[in-house]
């Protein structure tokens, strides 16, 4: 994981799908609570181009001032990002499948 949290880190989600020119990379992990991760999940849901660039992403790595813990992505621009809700995983994760499948993806 690679920012100190992955000691006593448990993978829960890894999932990969490869489109037309595009893919999908889902990952979650259950970390110890703490100021970083307070409920005990971190996680990141990437839809991107296979050359590299960023269509969309959420994640909840705490490291964008002026948004919330669990935030979206809309593109490569580090000012591009936006507060989402947070109910929990499963439906943040149903959430950024159907958009996936929005943006013309047979997912």
């Amino acid at each position: 994981m690679g920012d100190g949290d992955d000691t006593d880190a448990k993978h829960v989600m890894g999932r990969e799908f490869e489109f037309d020119g595009t893919y999908v990379e889902a990952e979650a992990w259950v970390v110890p609570n703490s100021d970083r991760y307070p409920e005990g999940i971190k996680y990141s849901f990437q839809y991107g181009t296979t050359d590299g660039e960023t269509i969309f992403r959420y994640d909840n790595f705490p490291d964008h001032p002026g948004v919330g813990r669990h935030h979206k992505h809309n593109s490569d621009d580090p000012d591009d990002v936006e507060n989402v809700d947070f109910t929990d995983l499963e439906s943040l994760y149903k959430r950024f499948k159907q958009e996936v499948i929005d943006n013309g993806e047979n997912w």
